[in-house]
């Protein structure tokens, strides 16, 4: 059975926006506004995955050739 999509969404927007910070802390300077400057552009791309990968076909073919 199949998670609803809102439950996918926000399992992988959690996932996606945890990556997303651990990117920026580990890639930007120990400075708060630089790491939000980092954090900022990777959390708006896991946001879009998120919605890509629950509400649309978009990344199906990705899904089907990784089962295989």
């Amino acid at each position: 059975m199949s998670p609803s999509p809102h439950r996918r969404f926000a399992r992988t927007l959690a996932v996606l926006g945890a990556i997303a910070v651990l990117v920026s802390a580990v890639v930007s300077p120990p400075d708060p506004y630089t790491q939000l400057v980092y954090a900022t552009p990777l959390l708006l791309l896991a946001l879009l995955l998120s919605v890509l990968r629950s509400y649309t076909d978009a990344l199906e073919a990705f899904e089907r050739d990784r089962n295989q």
